[in-house]
């Protein structure tokens, strides 16, 4: 029996414990780690290296140890973990723990010197400590380790140019620390890396002048550089030769001396390290620019002569160079044209823009450019700008046929488009398959007029061209270049003899959904092409796939201000026979809808479908003179199932509207019937008539069979019976049912009790289904949690849009918020009012009356209760006049009934007011960040007039706006008056625009006058407003544009993830293994991007905590999230953020890492 340790401390002993069990070479030695952990030996045990330990197994205690403080016992387990590690990796990842992660490398910044002297000091002391713990023998085995396994990165380019740099900042830590740690890796460093660290200012120049010389004077292996493929051949050629004789005049280019393309990469990366290590040393671009020294005099020089051989090269590495090197020609236009445009998506308004800045300058970047896009492009634009281009070689014909003829794949295209071939020739040898060239090519192709002759000659080729792969890449390419021309080339050729129109309209339409991540699809473009085009939509829509059938359908039948009624009901017609349930619902529901007796009879007295035909039926019952037609229908019918039928609902028109209701048996799907027999009808509260008379289980039975095909809607036919039905009843019927679907699992094929039940139910739905719709995000059921929520929308209780409104700014899953967003959407627009609108209309007051007061009924006793200016309910007994704290429990006096009936609805009020207050903070918080703005009736309407709101409007600071400049501050008052920051009266005019004001649109004496003014009333403000922290972009973060003041810690995912959601960001499309790379947050035209080290989306213990990386902003024209993905050089500039968006933006971040 071997007896352990019992006296450590919990943290320490529960590492020892996970150690031991995670190391199965060094189980034996439990006392002598617990001892030397503990700090009683300095005897380190004699620890095996074991294959099967792996570091993160103890990676959680580890952390425990370092958190609370425990150095010495920290640095010991990490001696421990060190020597059990088999793998480098895990290795480093206790250096990381130990030092390594400390180590911070400045880049390309103007940083105040002594904060960059403070962290570099902190990290050399936290290394410095590792040393002296791990000693000197194992920490110069870890460096030389660590030497060697940055040697294999740099070769199997797995290292960042950046990552270099902090290497060598690494090194230069352990030179400080010992000479002797760097003279053990000296083998395994790189000689420029090891001269410049040791100050051997001699050998370390030579180095820069050999690789100055080397890609000077040397021949080069290959032309795939960027400069190369970016600029015109003879230029580049003429350039180099010309710096050959600058640097090195009289040098010989020496014959089969090979400069290869992996070489020349490496020296610009390592000059360009060196250039980010001296910066940081010198604190800053600035100081670095002084050139005090020699050897960042010969860096710069070296930087210099790269940079004239291979400008775009250098500039792709680092656009920040930009300043560091003398340029005289448009290469930093040149390398943007060429990021725009070949790697998509292309924002074509941004990239317009950055020829027009510049004519002149673009000229001239039109004489260099040798990639077509790029040089078609500018040809293009600057033609459009009045720029005379008629003597310019090659013209834009010329550029497009050099584009087709760089492919093999499409020269044959190129000769059949200048009249050189005939299309039956060509058909044969082009291949459009290179899908980054094709994208190329037909977007140049897009610049041409649709009448152009190329043109004309293109669309009888794309007519019949087809290709080997199947992947249509030609098609999509093509479709998606000419995506905002389609209508256009539609009209321009649907005469022309050589154009198939229906094959072309046919593969324009199917392409829709063909894409990949980085196209955009203009939605809007597809619509009108439909609603222009409704009878080649028809004619071609049995061959499209299901997706395409849905959007053609939908974008008809709401085409009905431009649709004949005629093509209207062919569509419908169409849409009822077909496979999909989506399609045929749609259809279904339109034919409801239609009202129009021709076709309901074309369609009972043609169809052989018996479920159409009786949908055919169902829609004439909805026909004023329906008896007389089904009374016509049944001296033709020979079909004994429809003569009943049809003599049922002549009968029930007979005896009225309720004896209808004993009819429905027949009207009952029995086929249908096996679906629901789950459901213990006979046990369910029976229904009753309006009279109160009971009815029989057959309309259950057709309520519930008859919603079976309506998934997503209430079947309007069902929804007619509620006029006949005793409201209590029927809503007692559907929580029944809704609590059997409950209990049978929630099928989610059996979502169409939701509609239903919200339909016909009451409160108590609601109520459940939004329960329901927090549980089902949380356990990963978010599709059924979405049907959820736009089940609520059926639902005639404006609690329903409420609680849509708290779950669309409380729940997080993407899913489940856009389905509330659509549904706000679809309530707004049957209102005709927007979404924010519908929002302010949905504040309830909560049962208050305008006084602010609700009396509690006890019988004997009455308490009257309000909200105070802090929105926290004030309770008064009104028989004694003291207040109290809540409602009593009911004395012998009190009417039991009542008084319990009281309790319960002011408990419901605490509830009700604490959702309240959450969620109007939110919207006045997001009101404030994005500049929402009110009319003056749209503000006196909410905060006026509504007692609850005017609380809010009391705290806070309201601003007049004109054209989105501040004219006027105001306060609202506690007795209905405003006032100004002097406390004057202040008179609200009308037909004003009213907007919470922000700290950096007012001056210092007037921030301050507003912040005296609350403080004197004792008024504490909902959220922070006048005391919002605000920020400017700096002169470096203008240049960069992005944020350079990201904190430098580390955050657990899920608590910045959960802080970041609540202040409106959303989180980027999950990728490989469910982790996610960004952050966002919308604005009006712009989205903020923040880049994160990686999260998943799931959580598991140990998960690595996420760095922040970098805060941009790019256009966008989606008010909603759907998938982003950017490019930096998509970038806005920070001088078009407005102040406030910039401001807040940062603010959300900095809250959310607690700063």
């Amino acid at each position: 029996m071997v007896l352990r340790k019992t006296d450590l401390n919990p943290v320490t002993k529960k590492f020892v414990e996970e150690f031991i069990s995670a190391s199965d070479r060094n189980k034996h030695l439990y006392d002598q780690v617990a001892d030397y952990v503990a700090g009683d030996t300095d005897e380190c045990p004699a620890i095996a290296e074991d294959p099967r330990f792996y570091s993160y197994t103890v990676r959680s205690e580890f952390d425990k140890l370092k958190k609370r403080g425990e150095e010495l016992a920290f640095y010991r387990a990490a001696v421990l973990i060190y020597k059990a590690s088999n793998r480098f990796y895990d290795k480093k990842n206790v250096m990381d723990e130990c030092f390594l992660d400390q180590i911070e490398l400045q880049g390309m910044k103007d940083i105040d010197d002594a904060d960059i002297r403070a962290k570099d000091q902190k990290a050399l002391e936290a290394m410095r400590k590792t040393v002296e713990h791990f000693g000197h023998a194992l920490f110069g085995e870890f460096l030389l380790k660590a030497a060697e396994d940055y040697r294999a990165s740099i070769s199997r380019d797995y290292s960042s140019t950046f990552d270099r740099a902090e290497f060598l900042l690494f090194i230069s830590y352990a030179y400080t620390i010992s000479p002797s740690l760097l003279e053990e890796a000296k083998e395994k460093l790189m000689p420029i890396y090891y001269y410049l660290v040791t100050g051997d200012t001699r050998e370390y120049i030579k180095e820069l002048h050999t690789i100055a010389k080397e890609v000077v004077t040397m021949q080069f292996s290959s032309n795939n550089l960027l400069t190369n493929e970016s600029l015109y051949p003879s230029y580049v050629k003429e350039k180099k030769a010309a710096l050959r004789d600058k640097y090195y005049p009289g040098e010989q280019v020496k014959e089969g001396s090979l400069l290869n393309q992996k070489h020349l990469k490496r020296y610009m990366e390592l000059v360009i390290s060196l250039l980010y290590f001296r910066i940081h040393v010198k604190g800053g671009i600035s100081a670095f620019l002084k050139k005090e020294e020699e050897m960042d005099w010969e860096l710069h020089n070296t930087l210099q002569i790269l940079f004239d051989m291979f400008p775009l090269d250098i500039l792709s590495e680092d656009k920040r160079l930009f300043g560091l090197v003398h340029m005289d020609e448009p290469y930093d236009l040149l390398l943007g044209l060429r990021e725009h445009l070949l790697s998509p998506p292309t924002n074509w308004e941004q990239v317009k823009q950055l020829v027009q800045e510049d004519v002149t300058k673009s000229r001239r970047a039109l004489e260099l450019a040798s990639i077509p896009m790029v040089k078609g492009f500018l040809h293009k634009t600057l033609a459009a700008e009045g720029m005379d281009l008629s003597e310019f070689q090659p013209s834009l014909e010329g550029i497009i046929q050099d584009a087709l003829r760089r492919a093999k794949g499409s020269t044959k295209l190129a000769n059949y488009l200048d009249e050189k071939a005939v299309l039956e020739d060509v058909l044969e040898h082009v291949h459009l398959e290179d899908l980054q060239l094709v994208r190329q090519q037909m977007i140049l192709l897009s610049f041409l007029p649709v009448d152009h002759p190329f043109i004309a000659r293109l669309i009888p080729f794309m007519c019949q061209y087809k290709d080997k792969s199947n992947r249509r890449v030609g098609h999509m390419c093509f479709a998606h270049a000419f995506q905002d021309r389609l209508t256009a080339i539609i009209d321009q050729y649907q005469k022309d003899e050589a154009v198939d129109i229906q094959t072309l309209f046919y593969q324009i339409l199917s392409i829709k959904e063909m894409h990949y991540y980085y196209t955009d699809v203009n939605e809007e473009v597809y619509r009108s092409l439909v609603v222009a085009n409704p009878e080649m939509s028809l004619a071609q829509f049995d061959k499209l796939d299901t997706e395409l059938r849905v959007f053609v359908m939908q974008t008809l039948l709401a085409a009905k201000e431009t649709l004949s009624e005629e093509l209207r009901n062919q569509a419908i017609l169409l849409g009822l026979g077909d496979s999909s349930k989506k399609v045929s619902g749609l259809a279904g529901a339109a034919f409801l809808q239609a009202k129009d007796k021709e076709l309901y009879l074309h369609v009972y007295q043609t169809e052989k479908k018996a479920k159409v035909k009786e949908m055919a039926l169902d829609a004439i019952r909805s026909l004023d003179n329906n008896k007389e037609i089904f009374q016509e229908l049944l001296t033709t019918e020979k079909s004994s199932k429809f003569k009943t039928l049809l003599q049922t609902f002549i009968d029930a028109e007979e005896q009225g509207p309720d004896a209808s209701l004993t009819h429905l048996g027949n009207l009952t799907d029995k086929r249908k019937l096996t679906r629901i027999k789950w459901m213990p009808l006979e046990r369910m509260p029976v229904l009753r008539d309006q009279d109160g008379n009971e009815l029989g289980q057959e309309v259950m039975e057709y309520m519930l069979t008859a919603s079976i095909d309506f998934p997503t809607a209430p079947n309007q036919l069902v929804l007619d019976l509620k006029p006949s039905l005793q409201a209590a009843s029927v809503a007692d019927f559907t929580v029944e049912v809704l609590r059997s679907w409950l209990d049978n699992g929630a099928v989610a094929k059996e979502k169409w009790i939701m509609p239903l039940c919200v339909a016909f139910g009451d409160r108590r739905i609601v109520d459940t289904i939004g329960q329901l719709i927090k549980e089902w995000t949380d356990h990963s059921r978010g599709a059924l949690a979405a049907e959820g929520v736009r089940a609520l929308s059926f639902s005639n209780d404006l609690t329903a849009l409420r609680l849509i409104d708290q779950i669309k700014r409380t729940i997080k899953n993407r899913q489940v918020k856009s389905a509330a967003e659509e549904a706000l959407s679809m309530a707004a627009a049957n209102q005709n009012i927007s979404a924010m609108e519908l929002e302010d209309r949905l504040v309830t007051t909560l049962g208050f009356d305008a006084s602010g007061k609700q009396v509690f009924d006890y019988g004997d006793r009455t308490f009257t209760v309000k909200v105070s200016n802090e929105l926290e309910l004030e309770v008064t007994n009104d028989s004694t006049g003291k207040a109290v704290k809540n409602l009593p429990a009911p004395s012998a006096k009190d009417d039991q009934e009542k008084a319990e009936q009281a309790r319960l609805t002011f408990a419901q009020l605490k509830k009700d007011l604490k959702n309240m207050v959450k969620v109007q903070s939110l919207r006045l918080e997001e009101s404030l960040s994005k500049s929402r703005y009110w009319s003056t009736a749209a503000w006196k309407r909410l905060f006026v007039e509504n007692v609850l709101m005017q609380k809010f409007a009391i705290g806070l600071i309201w601003g007049v706006y004109e054209d989105g400049k501040l004219v006027d501050t105001f306060r609202y008052m506690d007795d209905g008056t405003f006032n100004t920051v002097d406390e004057d009266e202040y008179e609200l005019a009308d037909e004003q625009f009213i907007g919470l004001i922000h700290p950096l649109e007012l001056d210092e004496e007037a921030l301050n006058g507003w912040r005296t003014q609350l403080e004197d009333y004792e008024i504490t403000q909902p959220f922070e407003q006048l005391n919002r922290e605000a920020f400017l972009p700096t002169e470096e973060e203008i240049k960069a544009n992005e944020l350079l003041r990201l904190p430098d810690e580390s955050y657990s995912p899920t608590a910045f993830a959960k802080m970041m959601e609540k202040f409106g960001w959303v989180k980027g499309t999950p990728l490989d293994a469910g982790y996610y790379y960004e952050f966002y947050k919308l604005y009006d035209g712009m989205v903020a991007e923040l880049k994160i080290s990686g999260a998943s989306i799931s959580y598991w213990e140990g998960m690595e905590d996420v760095k922040l990386e970098a805060l941009a902003f790019y256009p966008n024209k989606d008010a909603e999230y759907k998938h982003f993905y950017f490019k930096p050089v998509d970038r806005l500039k920070l001088t078009d953020i407005p102040t406030r968006i910039f401001s807040e933006t940062v603010y959300d971040v900095m809250r959310a890492a607690g700063k």
